[in-house]
């Protein structure tokens, strides 16, 4: 009889204990007043910024309708501060669509890395489309204010924060062909004419 008492008292406890616990609402109330004191570092807010609005705009590498370049089944962004030598690397990783490349041979080229780059970040190719030559179009001051209006829009960057984050900032694309397992891989400054 007194271990059934004892046990009825303890189910009650824990469960007075789990209502208050839980449904309390002033616990709720802590955590997002510590949540809203955190600091964020304005660099690391940019970075998540900047990585965001790059995967938000890979699909545009999706496979296309009429093909007018290469087409990719898969595309990987990542971007990351690197401490030591204080600069910011971009890795675009992007797979060749295997359906589409296993019928036709094709090697990657040069230019494709480029592409990948350009129509990322500027939404352009910078190539002509049929004889695959540089597009005077997408000149390096063009490419730097179509980055700028890109990426630093609605942040509170001055001309000199902004010069100094795109001499830091670079990138490296990896075009990847799921046939024959070969890479292609071109890297530079986010804003170099083109990449090597």
């Amino acid at each position: 009889m007194e271990i059934c008492n004892n046990k009825k008292f303890l189910h009650i406890s824990l469960k007075i204990i789990f209502i208050l616990f839980f449904f309390n609402p002033s616990f709720a109330d802590i955590d997002f007043k510590r949540l809203e004191n955190k600091k964020v570092s304005y660099l690391d807010f940019f970075l998540l910024k900047f990585e965001n609005k790059l995967i938000s705009s890979s699909q545009i590498l999706r496979t296309q309708m009429f093909a007018t370049r290469v087409q990719y089944s898969g595309i990987g962004v990542s971007v990351k501060f690197d401490e030591k030598k204080k600069n910011i690397f971009t890795e675009i990783y992007a797979v060749m669509d295997k359906n589409r490349y296993s019928k036709k041979k094709y090697k990657q080229k040069l230019s494709d890395c480029n592409q990948v780059r350009n129509l990322l970040f500027y939404k352009k190719y910078g190539y002509k489309i049929f004889t695959q030559k540089r597009d005077p179009n997408l000149s390096e001051d063009i490419m730097k204010n179509i980055f700028i209006e890109n990426f630093f829009d609605n942040l509170s960057f001055n001309d000199k924060e902004i010069e100094f984050l795109l001499k830091n900032m670079f990138v490296r694309v990896t075009i990847f062909h799921p046939i024959n397992k070969t890479e292609l891989i071109c890297s530079g400054k986010v804003n170099d004419y083109e990449l090597r």
